[in-house]
């Protein structure tokens, strides 16, 4: 038995935890890079450009994959293949579950509440950031489905069903722009102790939404780690441009404040 067949099969669970862990991992190296209690402004606006430019360079290279159909897609199909077969039903009827946490009216409804609450507190120029990351990167996910055009993988097995184009992920797109821009909102009013605990929880459920796509066959890894990079960039892009913004005006950002 193959190592895909494992992870798909006997070893899912664990697979998902792995997966999991190294998401927060990353979530905490990164919450550790832009915590404005330890670092300055100056070393944040270049990790952000760093981010920013890393983001793209891995869409543009994932994209050029898809589009060459090299080998990044010979294994998306053998995966996608492997996890038909293999993966159990009981494993599939709770991913169907998680992945409730990545829908469009779920997203909505969650980011409807936000903006009201930032209207209500009068919080302008934060509801305009919540506005241009989540609207802006859903959007964008719209662009970049209908240029692409990439058909869905079979998923047979009846726990959910999804239309459309296949790259890259709208559940992922909409993970990472609505629970990143949420963390970096309240990370803003945390105590920065809390900060780098906050980038794990988003990074753990932004990964979990997208683990549930893959496993449910709805996606490719490929559309799925395409989708957490361009959002990523177009999120960090929203926030750097509000900070210099911010900081032009004498004004201090809402990610920089420290307590």
């Amino acid at each position: 038995m193959t190592t895909l067949e494992l992870i798909a099969g006997r070893h899912a669970g664990l697979a998902f935890l792995a997966w999991l862990a190294g998401a927060c991992a990353l979530g905490l190296w990164v919450g550790g890079l832009l915590d404005a209690s330890r670092v300055s402004p100056a070393r944040r606006s270049r990790v952000m450009a760093a981010l920013i430019v890393g983001g793209v360079a891995v869409f543009g290279l994932i994209a050029a994959s898809v589009v060459t159909e090299s080998r990044l897609v010979v294994f998306d199909k053998t995966l996608a293949d492997i996890l038909a077969e293999r993966a159990s039903p009981a494993w599939l009827r709770f991913l169907s579950v998680l992945t409730v946490a990545g829908d469009r009216d779920f997203l909505l409804g969650l980011g409807t509440l936000v903006l009201a609450v930032l209207l209500w507190r009068r919080r302008w120029r934060d509801a305009a950031l919540w506005l241009a990351g989540t609207l802006g990167a859903a959007g964008l996910n719209v662009l970049l489905k209908s240029t692409f055009q990439r058909v869905r993988p079979e998923h047979l097995h009846g726990f959910t069903q999804e239309l459309g184009w296949s790259f890259p992920s709208g559940h992922a797109t909409g993970a990472m722009a609505v629970y990143g821009m949420l963390a970096y909102l309240l990370a803003g009013l945390a105590p920065p102790a809390w900060r780098q605990a906050m980038a794990m929880l988003a990074a753990g459920l932004i990964a979990s939404v997208g683990y549930s796509r893959v496993m449910l066959q709805v996606h490719y890894l490929s559309d799925v780690i395409a989708a957490f990079a361009v959002t990523a960039a177009w999120l960090m892009a929203c926030v750097a441009v509000r900070e210099r913004t911010d900081r032009s005006r004498g004004l201090t950002p809402s990610g920089l404040r420290s307590r």
